[in-house]
């Protein structure tokens, strides 16, 4: 689909749903995102102009088979909470507008720090952003972890048991993508699966869980008092769970960009501590060792996924050709992980 003839399709899109004639700028295809199409635009109404982000489900990549609908109702559910999430108001399926299922969301300001590690491993914050910012960020997963999925009809996710459903879930849905992709399982991967399976532990605690929360997923803000977070992105893998899961991903040495640091943030066991004082949830260290090996598991699985949709084929996306030189060094970290080498509950 040529750019202008989308572009008209948004028009048409948005001014039926606004009820107002809508003109479309400043198209553009962010690449910033890997799971999903993203494209940036303004809409112009008279004299107004407001920003917007259309999220369409790509033909094939790392998260198949894709499904946005239900990203998009706890969005839209969210879009009048405090907790600094995109409001989101429009979704369709309707294949005669962009020929796949997409939302639209408005955009909020800020920028996203990115999680590369720079030359000099300073991390993309200094001292002083890191002292506003970690401590916000895990506040608001604290307030994250607090919605009532019941009261905001969240049932739709499918709420795992008390007990250790919910890391038996979770690990059978990355088990299944690894299954999928036809890829070969490393000797690494194969073990830490195994132990996975002997240690999924035990929680009474089920609350929404974003699934990639993290470095690389927040707005920030730079105002004169300092950073702020100003939004919190990519909820394609939202789902009900066990809190520790977000904590130990938003954690994990995948987005340390280089410091000691959990998200380039704080100290891991600081963000743990102040994450549970703040949402009344205990930072278990069994439940958070489990969740930590499963992180590289996930990612591991994440990027056969999209390699293995490269080597078919169905995406032409050279950034999923990257994941045949980075899926090593993943399994060296897998490798190094201290929670099923040494340590770890028997």
């Amino acid at each position: 689909m040529a750019d202008d003839d989308l572009g008209a399709r948004l028009e048409r899109f948005v001014g039926e749903r606004l009820g107002a004639p809508a003109h479309v700028t400043h198209l553009e295809r962010s690449t910033e995102g890997f799971s999903q199409e993203t494209f940036v635009f303004d809409v112009e109404l008279g004299r107004e102009r407001r920003g917007y982000v259309a999220k369409r489900e790509p033909v094939a990549g790392l998260l198949e088979p894709y499904d946005l609908e239900p990203e998009f109702r706890v969005l839209h559910a969210l879009s009048e909470d405090p907790l600094p999430s995109p409001p989101t108001p429009w979704f369709t399926r309707d294949p005669a507008v962009l020929e796949r299922p997409f939302y639209v969301m408005e955009r909020l300001p800020g920028e996203v720090p990115i999680p590369v590690a720079r030359v000099d491993g300073a991390g993309p914050f200094d001292d002083a952003e890191r002292a506003a910012l970690g401590p916000e960020v895990a506040h608001a997963l604290a307030r994250l972890h607090a919605i009532d999925w019941r009261a905001r009809g969240f049932q739709f996710l499918g709420a795992p048991r008390p007990g250790r459903e919910a890391a038996e879930r979770e690990l059978a849905r990355w088990e299944e993508r690894i299954r999928r992709s036809g890829l070969p399982v490393s000797p690494p991967l194969a073990e830490a699966l195994l132990w996975c399976r002997r240690h999924a532990p035990a929680t009474d605690a089920i609350t929404l869980v974003h699934g990639d929360y993290r470095l690389g997923n927040f707005l920030v803000v730079h105002e004169a008092g300092g950073p702020r977070l100003s939004g919190i992105l990519d909820w394609e893998l939202v789902h009900l769970g066990d809190p520790l899961e977000d904590v130990a991903w938003c954690a994990s040495p995948l987005w340390r960009a280089g410091t000691p640091y959990a998200s380039a943030l704080l100290p891991p066991e600081e963000f743990a501590a102040r994450w549970a004082d703040a949402s009344g949830h205990a930072a278990d260290a069994e439940r958070l060792c489990f969740y930590e090996v499963l992180a590289f598991v996930k990612m591991i699985a994440i990027m056969l996924s999209g390699l293995a949709a490269f080597r078919s084929g169905r995406t032409t996306d050279l950034r999923m050709a990257i994941f045949d030189h980075q899926l090593p060094f993943l399994h060296l970290l897998l490798g190094m992980t201290r929670g099923w080498l040494a340590g770890a509950p028997a």
